[in-house]
């Protein structure tokens, strides 16, 4: 076999592998707000959740929790119209002072479903 029609198959496979990585792809948290692991003097009005792809946000959402596991009520999750990669949670009212869990899932514009959780405090 010719050098160059291994080359060829060689790159082909590699393409075709990289093509089926990518659309195989799960929306990944890139970072949210407020941080996680941080404690803010204010309490934040809502709970924004960075996408590495467009989510849905009929089929994604948060559950907040305070330290003694009582869940705290938000308001109606969307995405930034400028950015669908951006999930929004209104807060309903401010946070007292102590450590909340953030539960998230997020539904991604290609239908795959990704989940996490991150912990943040108020300090005020």
């Amino acid at each position: 076999m010719p050098r160059n029609t291994m080359a060829i198959g060689t790159l082909a496979v590699l393409a075709i592998s990289l093509l089926a990585t990518s659309a195989n792809a799960h929306p990944k948290l890139i970072s949210a707000s407020p941080a996680a692991d941080v404690s803010g003097k204010v309490s934040p009005t809502d709970i924004k959740l960075n996408f590495s792809e467009g989510v849905i946000a009929k089929f994604s959402g948060i559950e907040l929790k305070d330290e003694t596991g009582k869940t705290i009520a938000t308001g109606v999750v969307a995405t930034d119209p400028k950015d669908r990669t951006q999930l929004i949670v209104p807060l309903l009212a401010p946070l007292m002072a102590g450590h909340y869990k953030v539960m998230w899932h997020a539904v991604s514009e290609d239908t795959h479903r990704v989940k996490g959780e991150y912990s943040f405090g108020v300090d005020h």
